[in-house]
């Protein structure tokens, strides 16, 4: 019969995203082996069970599959079964879940009016002895580029806004900081840039990273394939029968190019510019991906007599 996630889960069928969400976080807490000490092996194969119907519904692609075709049915490598998801899953997956923060400090300083640095000094990670201070939450901003600037590379200074301690030690004031980013030239969007320790800062916790996140701006004339460049255009039916055609193509760094297509155009027909894409950010930029220039013809909407003739006699 196979595993039912949704009632691993305790949702319905029909759950939306947040659903679930809620619902791991819930369960993943409750069962985390840290927090059932006295009952680690249960805790243990709950957690994991936990973790691997998470990591299905999750993700609507898996989900699909697993609604379609079971537990049973999804022994494809590209999934992650009961043949192939294992504690270590689990527990890689809570941490990506929560992230910087520690779900078990938060509920215990929920619990103690908010003041993460009334008990710091007693405990840690998930309620075990503390070997340290814990570290603050990442901040994370989004950072929304063209492709020119991607294509190209910039600097970028970002002002932003945090706490820092006042002499006290205790208490805290609102600071501003302006953060410079060097954007390397092929960078795409979700690339992440880290500052290590410029977040809140908190007495008895490590300030959080601020951390930016690349996106990229819809433009004109291009569209952006991973390393590659697409743009579309539309030619008459006169020009695309000839087959002699030159396209004009200003690129990302101001270049012009004159680009001969010598050959019968047919509806969808692409050509590809090898190097002429978007830089790979992996060669420092030396490299590039390819411009891609797809075709539309535009079909006369009517022909007169004589022009049917002629195409009967020619075509």
């Amino acid at each position: 019969m196979g595993k039912n996630y949704y009632n691993i889960l305790g949702v319905e069928r029909n759950a939306s995203s947040d659903q679930i969400k809620k619902a791991y976080r819930k369960l993943a807490m409750k069962w985390h082996p840290d927090r059932n000490s006295d009952n680690k092996e249960e805790a243990e194969s709950k957690f994991k069970e936990i973790g691997e119907a998470y990591s299905i519904l999750s993700d609507d692609k898996k989900r699909k599959q697993y609604d379609l075709l079971g537990s049973d049915g999804m022994n494809n490598a590209s999934f992650s079964s009961a043949n192939h998801f294992t504690f270590n899953h689990a527990e890689d997956l809570f941490k990506q879940f929560f992230g910087d923060s520690n779900p078990m400090m938060d509920e215990m300083f929920s619990s103690m009016g908010g003041h993460p640095f009334s008990a710091m000094g007693d405990f840690g990670s998930f309620g075990s002895r503390s070997r340290g201070p814990v570290k603050g939450q990442t901040v994370q901003h989004k950072l929304y580029l063209n492709l020119e600037e991607l294509y190209i590379g910039t600097k970028k200074t970002m002002k932003v806004s945090r706490k820092r301690l006042n002499p006290d030690g205790r208490t805290t004031k609102q600071e501003s900081k302006v953060l410079k980013i060097e954007v390397k030239r092929g960078w795409k969007a979700g690339t992440k840039i880290t500052f290590p320790k410029e977040g809140d800062e908190f007495p008895g916790i490590i300030p959080g990273d601020i951390q930016f996140i690349i996106g990229e701006k819809p433009h004109a004339v291009f569209e952006r394939d991973g390393n590659h460049l697409i743009m579309k255009r539309e030619v008459s039916l006169k020009e695309a029968l000839l087959g002699s055609l030159i396209v004009s193509v200003e690129t990302l760094d101001h270049r012009n190019l004159q680009i001969a297509i010598n050959k019968i155009v047919s509806p969808g027909y692409v050509h590809r510019v090898k190097g002429e894409g978007m830089p790979i950010s992996k060669s420092n930029g030396r490299e590039r991906g390819d411009l891609l220039i797809q075709f539309q013809v535009r079909f006369p909407s009517s022909l007169t007599l004589q022009q049917q003739n002629m195409v009967r006699q020619y075509l």
